[in-house]
């Protein structure tokens, strides 16, 4: 017997399949918030289908404002996983310093929904900035120290790269950390792990940057941050690179500057030895070049991670000398590298080795509160930590113009340093 199916019905038979694929659509990732501005913030999360979902967000819970995916990338598995995953999107413009506003990821063939809630700090307010990077990633416990210690939410979350790394996503491990705390990546080594393009870098917009090159500046309360550019190891800047670090450094009527990178430039540790037969130190190039323009624009603060170890040097200038002129170099990874060698120019060192525990794992946080900044970093065990376990490691001030004796004061376990210029 034959049967006749005209076109009529074989295009009514695609639309309830497709129908049918798109209501079984999945948010597997998310919601998370990325690339803070002033007056807007991008809402991610990731689907198992295409341009998959919408926000609708406003000051209230009943929301009122909706906004589509407005940038999708595929984003790559690891290898022989056959599922397929999508990074959506959506850009919020028009918002407002001070407020706080509503968001929910639904619709547009999702099943269920995800909220959350953000505010974007106001400039002349106190601004909290929380680290991670390397595989250490901040834990709500360690965030609800931090905001409990410091007595505010967090404004912004910084990341020196390599905190998720050889094909896993990250989003999916921290959703609900991720979906009221906005999240700024420095490009990171272990990205190039994978051959796409995309992999692993949808907490990009692209808004202020490409895919290609992804430094980017963002001025977000009290703070301008400057993200990258990524140079790899041994290697240095270029001259375009170093034109535009010195653009955006002298571009900002902001007092607060500081600067996020993954590759470190100051180390005692395993990246400061000779590397791969290179016959040059990690970083040494770069801070001869780079450091002068942070010290000519009283940019204080050069925050990074790789070494996989806590590492803050003194204020220094490009040979690592003391001065009350100098940058800080923060390496926030907080991990198991082992001290190499102790310089002169390093203040504190926490790994492996010399403090003896392979256990711990650390919060680090940046605090601004007018003309005053304070670093601290404490660390906690691995294993089972509660909110009495954490541990005061280091702590440094500085101001707008100069730095406080305390961050020239060495560490319990450094040799003592140079003296200051």
């Amino acid at each position: 017997m034959k049967v006749k199916i005209t076109l009529t019905a074989l295009l009514v038979l695609l639309l309830s399949v497709m129908t049918v694929e798109a209501s079984g659509a999945e948010i597997v990732g998310g919601p998370y918030l990325c690339n803070p501005r002033m007056d807007g913030m991008t809402v991610g999360w990731v689907a198992d289908t295409a341009n998959a979902g919408q926000v609708d967000y406003g000051k209230t819970k009943a929301y009122g404002n909706k906004a589509v995916v407005t940038l999708c990338d595929r984003i790559v598995q690891k290898p022989k996983v056959k599922t397929q995953r999508f990074a959506c999107r959506v850009r919020l413009r028009k918002l407002v310093p001070g407020v706080t506003y509503y968001y929910k990821v639904s619709g547009k063939g999702l099943s269920g929904q995800k909220e959350g809630q953000f505010r974007i700090p106001k400039r002349d307010e106190p601004h909290l900035t929380v680290f991670q990077t390397d595989d250490c990633a901040l834990t709500d416990l360690g965030l609800r120290f931090v905001e409990k210690k410091v007595g505010r939410a967090a404004d912004l979350l910084v990341d020196g790269g390599d905190t998720v790394q050889r094909g896993r996503d990250y989003y999916d491990f921290k959703a609900q950390l991720y979906r009221r705390l906005p999240l700024v990546v420095a490009k990171s080594n272990h990205e190039h792990d994978w051959p796409d393009k995309q992999a692993n870098l949808h907490h990009f917009d692209y808004e202020n940057c490409t895919a290609e090159n992804l430094e980017h500046v963002i001025d977000y309360g009290a703070v301008r941050w400057i993200l990258g550019p990524y140079v790899r190891y041994s290697d240095n800047f270029t001259q375009k690179q170093l034109t535009w670090i010195e653009e955006q450094l002298k571009s900002t009527e902001r007092k607060w500057k500081f600067y996020a990178c993954h590759h470190i430039f100051f180390s005692d540790g395993y990246h400061a030895d000779l590397r791969w037969g290179t016959k040059a130190g990690e970083g040494k190039a770069r801070r001869q070049s780079v450091w002068p323009l942070f010290m000519k624009y009283d940019m204080r603060l050069a925050v990074n991670g790789h070494d996989h170890a806590y590492q803050r040097t003194f204020p220094i200038d490009k040979d690592g000398n003391k001065t009350l002129r100098g940058t800080v170099n923060l390496d926030v990874a907080i991990g198991g590298s082992i001290q190499r060698r102790q310089s002169p120019w390093m203040a504190r060192f926490i790994g492996r080795g010399k403090d003896k525990d392979k256990r711990i794992t650390g919060v680090t946080y940046l605090y601004v509160s007018g003309e005053k900044a304070t670093v601290e970093f404490y660390t906690y065990p691995k294993k089972d930590p509660k909110l009495e376990d954490f541990k005061l490691a280091d702590r440094f001030t500085f101001s707008t113009k100069n730095f406080h004796q305390d961050a020239m004061a060495p560490g319990p376990s450094n040799k003592a340093p140079r003296k200051t210029k």
